[in-house]
């Protein structure tokens, strides 16, 4: 009875709900329980190797790293069903906190060799030893994607690998192939594509229906000649290990319908979009196809609303945050892209190079359900600015005035290409970022955090690139200016308390709530960026800069992808929260942690502090 009862109090705390009995009651065995007084150390860093793993039986546990290098304490808080020290007690390395009862407590130890042989029983154990927060972050994901089976059950994930699509072997010939005997093949088969292979069979080229009524058409096709005088060369391939949603972006970003699958170069599949559309109920072949051919709003408003209720699926899903993001700025920009070739033949622009320019979230292929505009136009250095921009402008309006009906909103900040400010020649870019950096004031500050991450939409993309080019060069060796970067960007600071307690705030109205972009994603964001411009990085996404910069600075793989985890987690639930049905809070960037299950606060927690500690390293790095 007594095992009995203490398995099911773990069963109600991570990881513990994932175990089976089995290896639960061979843990239970191994328990001794231990009382701790009020400000009694339990174990800490003079302790040598760590032997001892800590669950929380009753009571609460501080962890303090006070390294005097950091801006602010490393604290978190441990309550009933929390272990303490994992990592240490796997990698036998000595704790890297004090660890004090904050209050009576009791603790269950379980010796380091029986924590080795529990993960030796139970791959979800193992998982959470091997990285806690990645594995709490599944488990969310795997809560969400349950509560949400009833809407989506008709649904297949979007994150299946693409070996698991490949239902039958692709059809492939050698280069030499008769064109008529290649078709023929594809008849039989009844597939829409052919691959050409060479002889270490790897791809070469690809054949498909798109490729036939381009050269029926134009009266260039001879049955009897190769099929290598037709084909397309390289075809797009992804490995095996590729999921669906990867090959989806490929799709829609390059407007092909067919992905070749590989393993170790050679040829393994073909995956089509008639094999991907058939995972969503909303066909990404439709939305893209009925922003291709729009030719009036209406069309354009539904295709934005297709675009939400895809994303929405796949939230149901559990597709990640950062394929979603992906995802949905692709799409975007494909509507975005539309909505200017519509515009643009209303319009006298000819002999003008411009570029339109996408900033701040979308800028970073980041943009979530609740956005508005951050867009900019640049064009080629002409003897008069003012009069090519003075035809521009009406242009740059009415796009984005068809952006605003599409649900996309005028910026309150009137940072749009319909704003002379943000309107302006090669020069004038170039003029306004060596100001702010000169003159690194707050306002020049705010702008930098919005501006800096931008990238090419439509138009003379070299245009851009010599910008980028240029700013990274003027920014990379600028101390000054890299350091007031810093010291704005560790204005936002997460909202954890002393011990790790969520502090809240009445925001907008709404009470006893945090807000997930301020105070969640702005501090990775932002360090993400200063790091990037520090290492003359090229990317704009945020964990593509952590990855990358992390690398280059040598933190840890391990620590650079908790923080790349917990800003993905904080990406999520804004997206959570935007969409309606599964957000806890009405309003789109705040949430009342009240209203969390358990497990996602206990995340939330641990987030946060991923934040803090890249926070405290960007503040030791810049001396702040």
């Amino acid at each position: 009875m007594i095992v009995d009862g203490t398995i099911d109090d773990l069963r109600q705390h991570a990881p513990f709900d994932r175990m089976d009995r089995k290896s639960l009651a061979f843990l239970v065995d191994k328990f001794n329980l231990a009382y701790f007084a009020k400000g009694r150390k339990i174990t800490g860093p003079d302790h040598g190797i760590a032997r001892i793993l800590y669950i929380v039986q009753r009571g609460l546990v501080l962890g303090e790293r006070d390294d005097s290098s950091l801006a602010s304490k490393d604290t978190v808080e441990y309550a009933g069903g929390e272990c303490f020290p994992v990592a240490e007690v796997v990698g036998k390395q000595p704790a890297g906190h004090l660890f004090v009862a904050l209050e009576d407590c009791f603790c269950y130890e379980v010796n380091a060799d029986d924590i080795e042989a529990l993960m030796g029983m139970s791959e979800p154990f193992k998982a959470f030893c091997s990285n806690s927060v990645n594995a709490l972050l599944l488990q969310s994901h795997a809560m969400l994607q349950t509560f949400h089976a009833q809407q989506s059950k008709r649904q297949q994930p979007m994150n299946a690998f693409l070996r698991d699509l490949v239902h039958t072997e692709p059809v492939s010939c050698p280069p030499g192939e008769k064109i008529k005997s290649a078709l023929e093949a594809m008849q039989r088969a009844k597939v829409g594509s052919i691959v050409v292979t060479g002889k270490d069979g790897a791809p070469i080229g690809i054949f498909t229906e798109r490729d036939l009524l381009k050269h029926t058409v134009a009266g260039s096709l001879d049955l009897a000649n190769p099929i290598e005088a037709y084909m397309t060369p390289s075809p797009r391939t992804l490995p095996e290990t590729a999921t669906a949603s990867e090959a989806a972006v490929l799709m829609v970003r390059l407007g092909i319908r067919h992905v070749v699958v590989v393993a170790e170069g050679r040829l393994t599949g073909v995956v089509s979009e008639r094999d991907l559309f058939a995972l969503q109920r909303t066909s990404m072949r439709n939305i893209t196809h009925s922003i291709e051919i729009a030719k009036e709003e209406k069309s354009l408003r539904q295709a934005a609303v297709d675009i939400r209720t895809l994303a929405g699926n796949m939230i149901a899903q559990g597709i990640g945050a950062e394929q979603l993001t992906q995802l949905i700025s692709t799409l975007n920009d494909k509507l975005v892209c539309r909505i200017i070739e519509i515009e643009i033949v209303s319009h006298d622009l000819e002999g003008i190079d411009f570029c339109w320019m996408a900033f701040g979230s979308e800028g970073r292929l980041e943009q979530t359900l609740s956005t508005d505009q951050d867009n900019g136009i640049i064009f080629s250095d002409r003897p008069y600015a003012e009069s090519v921009r003075g035809r521009v402008l009406p242009f740059a309006r009415s796009v984005n005035k068809r952006l605003d009906s599409c649900g996309f909103p005028l910026c309150k900040g009137e940072i749009m290409a319909g704003n002379p400010k943000w309107c302006l020649s090669f020069s004038e870019w170039r003029e306004k970022f060596a100001d702010w950096i000169r003159n690194p004031q707050p306002q020049a500050m705010l702008h930098s955090m919005i501006f800096f991450d931008f990238r090419s939409l439509w138009g003379r993309e070299e245009l851009v690139h010599g910008l980028h080019d240029w700013l990274v060069a003027k920014v990379r060796d600028d101390q000054r200016f890299l350091r007031a970067m810093a010291k704005v960007a560790l204005d936002s600071r997460p909202p954890l308390g002393f011990f790790n307690s969520f502090v809240t705030s009445a925001t907008k109205g709404a009470a006893n709530t945090i807000d997930l972009k301020t105070q969640g994603t702005r501090p990775f964001v932002d360090a993400a960026r200063i790091y990037a411009l520090a290492s003359g990085l090229e990317q704009t996404s945020t964990a593509m800069r952590l990855r990358i910069s992390g690398e280059r600075l040598n933190v840890p793989a391990e620590e650079t992808e908790a923080m790349v985890e917990a800003f993905h987690f904080m990406l999520l639930f804004r997206l959570r929260n935007q969409f309606p049905g599964i957000g806890p809070d009405a309003q789109a960037n705040l949430i009342n942690p009240d209203t969390l299950n358990e497990l996602d606060r206990r995340i939330l927690k641990e987030a946060f502090r991923q934040a803090r500690k890249l926070q405290n390293r960007l503040s030791l790095d810049y001396q702040l």
